[in-house]
């Protein structure tokens, strides 16, 4: 009896970050590119969210790394929103150079199969 109490205690007053209603900055654990203006990024409990962006970042697909800069500023439990920025480290970037996050949403299997088919379609125009 003890152990569902502390169970459902620890459930209902979980982070919504730890539930993947929430991207956390500090629980960033991985990320990927989506094409030009986007990035896949995943955290610690293997959500994954789509982040789109905008403004000037000259090639996140060749950055190494990045940081997640939020207007809370230096809060690691806020979630990641639109307005905060993406900061690419890399080979071509340039000192201050940042993108402005337009919106985050969960990635889904749906997501995935539409982008796959978009890419599908762009490599082979004709087989339409």
């Amino acid at each position: 009896m003890k152990t569902l109490l502390i169970a459902t205690f620890l459930l209902l007053t979980a982070p919504a970050f730890a539930r993947g209603d929430c991207l956390a900055r500090h629980d960033v654990d991985g990320w990927g590119t989506h094409g030009q203006h986007a990035l896949i990024v995943n955290d610690r409990w293997r959500h994954e969210y789509l982040v789109s962006v905008a403004g000037w970042c000259s090639d996140l697909q060749q950055s190494w790394a990045i940081s997640i800069r939020t207007l809370s500023g230096f809060d690691d439990n806020s979630c990641v929103g639109r307005g905060d920025r993406i900061v690419p480290r890399g080979p071509g970037t340039m000192p201050g150079e940042s993108c402005t996050i337009t919106a985050i949403e969960p990635y889904t299997a749906d997501m995935q199969k539409a982008y796959e088919a978009e890419l599908a379609a762009r490599h082979h125009p004709h087989d339409n």
